[in-house]
């Protein structure tokens, strides 16, 4: 049985995406972008396959723009809009399923401790015995720093434990400390999975196969 689950939080426990698209188009806004200019879907598909760093990078490059610049305005309307993204359905169910079973939930995120008082918001705070944020000093995912950190420091069976997140490098992530992965993709945007053991578009799909390990 597979009951100690790693979860990654932006676009896997919660649906920040659309929020953090929709920050990133003031910050171009107020350096000068045009509207007509932001192709929306192309900042999604960045940010989904890759990272927000990515995007920063590659939209600084395109539109001529100082990347500390587009990397401050960003944060600082992503901070607020992202605050009002809910968590994705079945989310709540499966952090329940796995504490009553015995298992044990992880926090395991770029994002800084906002991420902890979203799930406090939402009542899921409690179901995580351990986190790591981006206020610790761990290397950023696809390294295995912080997982190893936290199976080490909760003392986690490897063979029970799985890396659940909506990108490639999250799959990486969990391969690299020698566990599972799955990617959660509700919309088929992941065309590179790196292998995941399992792939879903709901996350309560994933209720079967971790009960059937």
């Amino acid at each position: 049985m597979i009951n100690q689950l790693f979860w990654d939080f932006d676009g896997t426990l919660f649906d920040t995406y659309p929020k953090m698209v929709a920050a990133f188009m003031p910050a171009l806004s107020d350096l000068g972008i045009d509207d007509v200019e932001i192709d929306e879907h192309q900042i999604y598909e960045t940010m989904r396959q890759h990272d927000v760093g990515t995007a920063i990078r590659k939209f600084s490059a395109f539109y001529g723009l100082k990347e500390a610049s587009l990397r401050k305005l960003n944060c600082q309307y992503q901070t607020k809009m992202v605050a009002d993204a809910l968590p994705f359905p079945g989310v709540k169910e499966v952090l329940s399923l796995i504490s009553g079973m015995d298992g044990r939930n992880f926090l395991l995120t770029h994002r800084d401790n906002q991420a902890k008082g979203m799930l406090d918001q939402f009542g899921l705070l409690d179901f995580f015995s351990g986190f790591v944020t981006s206020d610790q000093d761990f290397p950023r995912k696809p390294q295995p720093d912080s997982i190893n950190w936290l199976i080490e420091t909760y003392e986690v069976d490897r063979k029970k434990a799985i890396m659940i997140g909506d990108r490639k490098l999250d799959v990486a992530a969990g391969h690299n400390a020698n566990i599972a992965s799955c990617l959660f993709d509700p919309d088929g945007t992941i065309v590179d999975s790196g292998n995941p053991e399992i792939r879903v578009t709901e996350i309560n799909e994933l209720v079967p196969w971790l009960t059937n390990k």
